[in-house]
């Protein structure tokens, strides 16, 4: 009997010691979703990984994309997403468009009502950028398409799954290795 529970403990015990450090290496970040609508119809989508308390804008310059930006009194102003838009030194240089910045909520697009860089998503938010024009009440008349946070992890291959998979990896591993001390186990016993 003895030796079944010290079979338990050491199972217990290289689980915890496969599993602490992949939990504790994201314990101080976040995925967030990107979906960015281009005014010829194509559009980019990510997930990205930032620390905990990144904004928006870290979001966007975590991304694969080229990011120009400019500091203004309001914070970062977002000029130009691979090359739509103005140039960085010139960030206003379009008066009838720009790029509208949206927030993923209850899988409708809301407008931000605030900047890049004041705006803290949580962990697997979804933030939309269109390229858009605005109607008479400054609304954007552009929206990206709709995905949600599961839909931009199992479509981009970022690696929002990957804790899943180390966890299932671990496991096996515990697996594994109780068999082999099973065996060994028995064999000792003859």
């Amino acid at each position: 009997m003895s030796r079944r529970l010290n079979l338990i403990a050491l199972i217990a015990l290289v689980l915890m010691m496969v599993v602490a450090p992949v939990q504790a290496q994201d314990a101080g970040t976040k995925q967030v979703g990107l979906v960015i609508a281009f005014p010829d119809g194509t559009q980019h989508t990510e997930v990205v990984t930032v620390p905990a308390d990144a904004t928006t804008f870290d979001a966007l310059k975590a991304a694969k994309i080229e990011l120009a930006s400019q500091e203004t009194s309001f914070g970062p102003a977002v000029c130009s997403i691979n090359k739509t838009g103005c140039p960085a030194d010139d960030c206003f240089c379009n008066d009838k468009e720009f790029w509208a910045y949206f927030h993923l909520d209850n899988g409708q697009w809301a407008s931000a009502m605030e900047g890049v860089g004041a705006y803290v998503p949580a962990a697997g938010a979804v933030e939309g950028f269109a390229w858009s024009a605005s109607d008479e009440n400054f609304n954007p008349t552009v929206k990206p398409a709709v995905m949600t946070f599961a839909q931009l992890a199992s479509s981009s291959g970022s690696g929002a799954g990957q804790n899943s998979v180390l966890l299932i990896v671990a496991i096996i591993a515990v697996i594994v290795i109780a068999a082999l001390v099973v065996l060994y186990l028995r064999r000792a016993k003859r």
